[in-house]
């Protein structure tokens, strides 16, 4: 299985899926050093944003994952994604405000998102509103 780290084949990945980098307004010197010399995950922070207040990090070599603006804990931190955790952050913020709110709450990790989905689809139950908006979320992500 395919591992992704903080690069700019990853930062590719986030905005073919929607994501719009903002590391001109997060991190203004890095926007200016990566525009001047190309990205080096070691020397750069880079972020991307798909809606108002969640973002994902690359914090030098770290991605981190933060939900409503609050930072994250080491949960929603990897230095490494599989396939299936940047399919999970991936989907994790298309889902509706109320579903990452829900989800939250539970405790779960981000990028451990692929789990529910896999439970999901070994039990199906489709008259949860929030099942079809994990199925949904998932089917929209590309790689």
């Amino acid at each position: 299985m395919k591992t992704y780290q903080a690069s700019e084949q990853l930062a590719q990945i986030l905005i073919k899926n929607g994501f719009v980098e903002v590391t001109d307004t997060k991190y203004p010197q890095h926007f200016k050093q990566i525009n001047a010399y190309g990205y080096e995950p070691e020397k750069s922070q880079r972020a991307f944003r798909i809606n108002t207040k969640d973002l994902i990090i690359f914090d030098h070599i770290t991605i981190k994952f933060v939900h409503k603006g609050y930072g994250c804990n080491g949960a929603n931190m990897r230095n490494e994604l599989s396939e299936n955790e940047l399919k999970s952050a991936i989907a994790f913020f298309k889902l509706p405000f109320q579903t990452r709110n829900a989800i939250m709450r539970t405790g779960a990790a981000i990028p451990s998102l692929h789990n529910e989905y896999k439970y999901i689809q070994e039990n199906p139950s489709y008259n949860k509103p929030r099942n079809q908006y994990i199925i949904k979320a998932f089917s929209d992500v590309t790689l």
